[in-house]
């Protein structure tokens, strides 16, 4: 495959380059502070599912929570018996996933004949891809699940011998992607499906036996779920997590605006690789070449689910980024094995690296303003009973024995949580009794500093007294009494 091309790239090239993969994933992980929204909730559940050993019932801050797989939420929280409640614990299960993408990328890469540099393009790519680097230092499914996804399709992908042990491997990965998150299989089932048209590709009776193992590794969880939890169950993973999510915009801004809003935003330097790259890997596949049919599935297989859900948040773009990271190869395969397309192609996917990873490399903060306010009531054995105009999980997180509730004056901030399953129960719109009731309980309150002055003047007109407990940049503590 491509021998003769790749005497010119030395055997040591693709070691080196993963292992400065693995650095680049790895750095600065173990700093930083949790990002105050589904990272700290999910942490969090690992957090209180070693705490309480509850691996197949999680909870988050004492309620069971259905929303999501449970084969992430196993390996945070194995990760968390390991190192403790720490950043690095939270990240790493994100980073080894991670960089389990990067190697099926490759992998896919040269199966479809793509030479050891062309590969690597395409595994630089992806790195440089921020909706990739940026959710593969997360405690999220989407990395994991489109890792297991690729590696499955790897197997899946016309094996030339062991065909029957590939279809069994690859249907577990699929049933492992699975658990990780629902939807995540389906790219790959789709890209899998397409590329049976095309004799090359064509091995019917093993996909359909790796769709048969898919079932006998995801059902059982499933269907344990559903016998003992019930309806509860059935509304949260399916009805909200599925199918409200394809009929309506439950969180975020609708689809379209989002995509776009993060693609120019934080994509725009790889906007032309990516165009150039597609136009090369269509010509391609209209030729019926094994690269460009591949690439195409890819990413026809990542965007069609997208075209059907109302919902977009950014990181549902992950499954899309392996097949345009493909094409980006496929284009540097078109114009040559020389080394002034490698050395460009480098030049490039290091700036645009740069340019869209660079602050989440150097500076991994998201929530040090929760993070400092609540290790000074810990040290002061202040317990936190709830936050205040803020949507802030990581109170949870880093509040020791946080118990308490969102007490919430923000249209934007009740909008965007009543229909959420999990945190429904936890907002609480703010007037006067309720301010009372946290009064009575003498309760430190969480708020961010731009409203600070509203509750504490609506406090003063109760006829309480709030005390300021504690201060940071963004965040405060306010003791109702």
């Amino acid at each position: 495959m491509n021998s003769h091309l790749d005497k010119t790239t030395p055997s040591y090239v693709p070691w080196a380059f993963f292992a400065l993969a693995a650095c680049l994933l790895a750095f600065n992980s173990w700093s930083g502070s949790v990002i105050p929204g589904d990272d700290a909730i999910y942490a969090q559940i690992a957090d209180e599912a070693l705490r309480d050993g509850r691996l197949f019932h999680p909870t988050w801050q004492g309620a069971l929570i259905f929303e999501k797989g449970p084969l992430v939420i196993w390996t945070l929280t194995i990760s968390q018996w390991f190192f403790g409640k720490t950043m690095f614990a939270v990240r790493l299960p994100g980073v080894l996933a991670g960089l389990a993408l990067l190697l099926a990328v490759y992998q896919v890469g040269r199966k479809v004949g793509l030479s050891k540099a062309a590969a690597l393009i395409s595994v630089g790519t992806l790195l440089a891809t921020a909706v990739f680097y940026f959710n593969a230092r997360r405690p999220m499914m989407d990395v994991p699940g489109t890792a297991l996804g690729m590696w499955a399709f790897v197997c899946l992908l016309a094996p030339s011998k062991g065909t029957w042990r590939s279809a069994i491997i690859g249907g577990v990965l699929l049933g492992l992607a699975a658990l990780t998150k629902f939807v995540a299989p389906i790219p790959f089932v789709i890209a899998l499906i397409m590329l049976q048209f095309f004799p090359q590709f064509r091995r019917v009776k093993p996909l359909l036996a790796a769709l048969v193992v898919v079932l006998l590794v995801a059902a059982p969880w499933h269907i344990a779920m559903l016998a003992i939890h019930g309806r509860p169950f059935f509304d949260a993973y399916f009805v909200y997590n599925l199918f409200n999510r394809m009929s309506d915009a439950v969180v975020g801004q609708g689809a379209g605006f989002t995509y776009a809003n993060w693609i120019f935003s934080r994509e725009w330097a790889l906007i032309i690789p990516w165009l150039a790259g597609a136009v090369v890997s269509v010509f391609a596949a209209v030729k019926r070449r094994d690269d460009g049919l591949v690439a195409v599935a890819l990413v026809i297989g990542g965007v069609l689910p997208l075209t059907v859900s109302a919902t977009g948040i950014s990181h549902y773009l992950v499954p899309v980024a392996p097949g345009f990271a493909l094409m980006v190869g496929i284009l540097a395969r078109s114009l040559g094995q020389r080394v002034v397309v490698e050395v460009v192609a480098a030049v490039v996917l290091a700036g645009a690296f740069i340019v869209a990873n660079g602050k989440d490399l150097l500076r991994p903060d998201y929530s040090s303003g929760t993070q400092a306010i609540c290790e000074g009531l810990n040290q002061a054995g202040l317990q936190t009973a709830g936050t205040w105009n803020l949507h802030d999980p990581a109170v949870t997180w880093y509040c020791n024995d946080f118990k308490g509730y969102l007490y919430a004056d923000n249209p934007g901030v009740l909008g965007a949580t009543k229909d959420i399953p999990m945190l429904k129960d936890w907002v609480i719109e703010v007037d006067d009794a309720s301010l009372l009731d946290l009064a009575s309980k003498r309760s430190i309150v969480i708020t961010s500093q731009e409203p600070i002055a509203d509750l504490l003047a609506k406090a003063i007109q109760l006829g309480l007294k709030p005390e300021v407990v504690g201060n940071s940049n963004t965040r405060a503590a306010v003791l109702l009494k």
